[in-house]
């Protein structure tokens, strides 16, 4: 059975049955995004991401079957959703960069009215077709400065250094990597040496980022517990050395 997300994002939990530990096996989905449920576990069900196939739990309150498909898809590092076409009405949901929407494309005072009455700022989304058009990698990561550090988080909310990278590859035009640094190398890409430029994703032990110029890295950090631009080479000696530079 095909699910669709309804909350800002939604956990996928390695163990249901300790969901307050985030385990190594945690990622999120965002609002939009599906998932394909296996079986059923009490208030979870099991399953994995359409996105990029990772496997867990989710709460079933999340999550909604019969979903139209989507048509428009948020552009902006984060926006909310109103129950009006107005900026004094109270917004009730944050959504964060990639969240999939539905619309008929009504539009009134500069909002986009969506398929279930909510309206959200026409400016801050893009109809699906535009949805892998973002090739700068650099200048997408740009966006997520100063969103604080979430192991396993995929939204503006807190991010980790692989989900960042995902977000801006598959918001890049190629196909969803991996969620997780080590499944990511190899996987897209070709490898390079040190003649590092913009947009080379760098793999170290257990950590990613992608370069925003030939000697500066952008990336989501534990060691800082946010996301920065740093130099290279403070990098390479957090994490003993580079194990391998992918380039798109």
């Amino acid at each position: 059975m095909l699910l669709t997300v309804i909350s800002p994002t939604a956990d996928i939990l390695g163990n249901p049955e300790q969901p307050r530990t985030i385990s190594k096996q945690d990622s999120q989905l965002l609002y939009g995004e599906q998932f394909l449920v296996e079986e059923s576990h009490g208030a979870y069900v099991y399953g994995h991401s359409t996105t990029d196939s990772y496997k867990g739990y989710i709460e079933r309150e999340q999550l909604i079957k019969d979903a139209p498909a989507s048509t428009h898809f948020v552009q902006i590092r984060a926006t909310h959703l109103y129950p009006e076409p107005s900026f004094k009405s109270r917004p009730f949901m944050p959504l964060s960069f990639l969240s999939r929407l539905t619309s008929t494309e009504k539009t009134e005072n500069n909002f986009t009215q969506l398929d279930d009455g909510n309206w959200v700022f026409s400016d801050h989304i893009a109809p699906i077709e535009n949805f892998k058009m973002k090739n700068d990698l650099a200048d997408t990561a740009n966006m997520f400065i100063g969103t604080p550090y979430l192991y396993g988080g995929r939204s503006e909310v807190g991010i980790d250094c692989s989900g960042l990278v995902q977000l801006c590859i598959y918001a890049g035009g190629y196909d969803c990597p991996p969620r997780d640094a080590c499944d990511q190398e190899d996987s897209f890409g070709k490898p390079v040496t040190r003649n590092l430029q913009r947009n080379d994703v760098v793999y170290f032990k257990g950590h990613v980022g992608i370069m925003v110029d030939e000697k500066n890295i952008i990336n989501a950090t534990a060691r800082h517990m946010t996301t920065l631009i740093e130099p290279l080479i403070d990098l390479e000696k957090a994490y003993k050395g580079i194990t391998h530079i992918a380039r798109l």
